[in-house]
């Protein structure tokens, strides 16, 4: 990805309460993430920049490395969004993937947070609610 940085996919925010450090969080502000909100909807149509999306958010979310099974699982997110216009639940996904609950938390143990980045670019260049899924 010729210009983009990789180094920044997320930034930390510290939490503070009258000078107190409260704790911290993890917000979307980088380079990467702005690259794939400038490809507009190509980036969850166009099968390429998807995977390399993916890969990227993967590998910063500290997932490596990345197996079949995690490319399989990003695919049933990925036609989910293109057909449904939402994320999948967690149980649609293990049973699409034939996976054990437990099989899918150990492939992606902050699912959460993973689905946030993903949702987060998906739903702001298709034009849809954030965290749309259905439980």
């Amino acid at each position: 990805m010729p210009g983009a940085s990789r180094d920044c996919l997320l930034s930390k925010v510290v939490v503070k309460k009258g000078g107190v450090v409260m704790g911290s969080l993890n917000i979307l502000g980088s380079q990467l993430r702005r690259h794939y909100l400038s490809l507009g909807p190509d980036c969850i149509k166009d099968e390429k920049i998807w995977e390399e999306m993916v890969e990227n958010i993967l590998s910063k979310e500290g997932i490596v490395p990345i197996t079949p099974r995690h490319r399989q699982v990003m695919s049933i997110v990925r036609k989910s969004y293109l057909e449904r216009e939402r994320a999948p639940s967690v149980r649609e996904l293990c049973t699409l993937a034939g996976l054990t609950l437990s099989d899918f938390f150990a492939l992606y143990p902050d699912w959460p947070h993973t689905l946030f980045i993903v949702d987060s670019i998906v739903s702001q260049v298709l034009g849809i609610p954030i965290w749309q899924m259905d439980c």
